[in-house]
């Protein structure tokens, strides 16, 4: 065995450990757990070093575009800089934020070193992740693995979940000691965060099945996929997170309109509408098999009205107010420090004389927290990533020489507008597996290239071969 050999050894073991991690997350509880989360922040980071040693000893730089270099370099910079200069420390007996002796007196800094210090860990982690999906991207073998990797561990979820809604089980099948309430599904404990799991996978999934129409001879992994996704389509209206159900349709409406365009080329023998026809049968399957699984807890969740429960009754519109108009303004553009919320909001809760009763240990928006804690600068930065990783899939899906990856990239298009639509009106990404896939999906739409593309003077070939799916 040579010396170029043994130099493959790491970073290929970086990729293997990479793909377990993206399996391991999700069934650890979704990293909800805070145990979990402790957990699944070490495997990552983890996961990178392993990563920066096997391109130590390939001898080469991760294959990252300037703008994704950029922006982890920036989020890094604040995040760790700012935790270990911190400027405050909250007295837990007092509930009260109390003046901390700086690093560098003067100088910018969250207001709390030890509660922003495990969710800067996972930031770190899941921007590694980022990192190791994106430079995998290149190559055709490996982010097949990982289109595959997603699709199968969010099915094994979806199927647990249905399986404890036919058995009416009142919690997770190994821990039936606790009674969860009806509104949990799979390992999520809060039906939102499942249903933008399964809105997270569904549109990997059916793009699975449609590179599989598309290709003579593949009958198994079309039969498989198919199902796949009318039974996790069919979840994602069982789950009763409301938001969820109206993106899950959206998502399937979409994702029945571009995938049957890109295969129509299949289905020429058959006529122009055959494609559009499938797409119908199918999405009049995914009804069927929602109201034989039950429905009953998502018509009764939706019969009590979506904005006057989910927006007056809660208490959420009351909380976006007092976020807006107190929180953000002191905030500024570099934030009060990930994982500060709760503290902070209540300092500005009391503030503001806001009505509000409760915990609030989350914003239930993304789109209000992540400033809250980044500062502008930060949520800018997280924005920027996601929003044009969206832009380089959908490019990525009208190049004709990208191959089978056109369907890929569509996917991953749907996959993030569908996720970033959730985070206006709760918190998928405070949620660790939901941030880690999400990232992992920006990362491939990021990562993908035609065939013949260039990366500054580097020609980037991509791998002609099939993966098996």
């Amino acid at each position: 065995m040579n010396r170029s050999v043994f130099s493959d050894i790491p970073l290929t073991a970086a990729r293997w450990f990479f793909l377990i991690n993206l399996v391991l997350v999700a069934w650890l509880y979704g990293g909800t757990r805070e145990w979990t989360r402790t957990t699944v922040s070490f495997l990552l980071i983890a996961n990178t070093f392993l990563f920066l040693v096997g391109l130590a000893a390939r001898r080469r730089w991760p294959r990252l575009p300037g703008t994704v270099a950029l922006g982890v370099f920036v989020l890094l910079i604040q995040s760790w800089f700012l935790t270990w200069n911190s400027k405050s420390r909250f007295i837990e007996s007092a509930q009260v934020f109390v003046r901390n002796e700086q690093q560098l007196p003067g100088w910018p800094g969250f207001m709390d070193a030890a509660l922003a210090l495990p969710s800067v860990l996972l930031a770190t982690g899941i921007l590694g992740a980022f990192c190791i999906s994106c430079d995998l991207a290149a190559s055709r073998v490996w982010r097949d693995r990982v289109w595959v990797t997603i699709a199968a561990t969010g099915l094994s979820l979806v199927v647990l979940g249905l399986a404890q809604r036919l058995t009416n089980a009142p919690s997770i099948f190994w821990d039936l000691d606790s009674n969860l309430g009806e509104t949990f599904f799979s390992v999520f404990r809060y039906h939102a965060n499942a249903g933008a799991f399964i809105n997270l996978v569904l549109p990997l999934m059916s793009a699975l099945a449609a590179k599989n129409w598309m290709i003579a001879g593949n009958e198994k992994a079309r039969v498989f996929w198919t199902l796949a996704t009318l039974l996790t389509a069919a979840a994602g209206f069982v789950n009763v997170s409301r938001a969820a159900n109206v993106i899950c349709a959206v998502l399937l409406i979409g994702m029945a309109i571009s995938l049957s365009l890109l295969a129509m080329k299949t289905f020429k023998r058959f006529g122009n509408l055959a494609g559009f026809g499938l797409a119908l049968t199918l999405t009049t399957l995914v009804v069927i098999l929602a109201f034989s699984f039950g429905l009953e807890k998502t018509q009764s969740r939706w019969e009590l009205g979506f904005w006057k429960t989910t927006f007056q009754e809660d208490g959420r519109y009351q909380t976006y107010q007092v976020i807006a108009s107190s929180a953000l303004p002191e905030a500024g553009p570099l934030g009060f420090g990930p994982g500060t919320f709760e503290k902070m909001f209540e300092i500005h809760r009391n503030k503001s004389g806001s009505a509000v009763a409760g915990r609030w240990d989350k914003a239930h928006s993304d789109a209000l927290q992540t400033p809250m804690e980044w500062g502008w600068l930060g949520a800018g930065v997280w924005f920027v990533l996601l929003f044009c990783a969206i832009v380089r899939a959908v490019s990525c899906a009208t190049q004709k020489n990208l191959g089978e990856g056109r369907i890929l990239a569509a996917g991953c298009a749907f996959c993030l507008v569908g996720i970033v639509a959730h985070a206006l009106v709760d918190f998928p990404f405070q949620i660790p597996s939901l941030g880690l896939y999400a990232m992992t999906i920006a990362g491939l739409a990021w990562g993908m290239k035609p065939r013949g593309a260039r990366d500054g003077k580097n020609k980037i070939h991509v791998r002609s071969e099939r993966a098996k799916v």
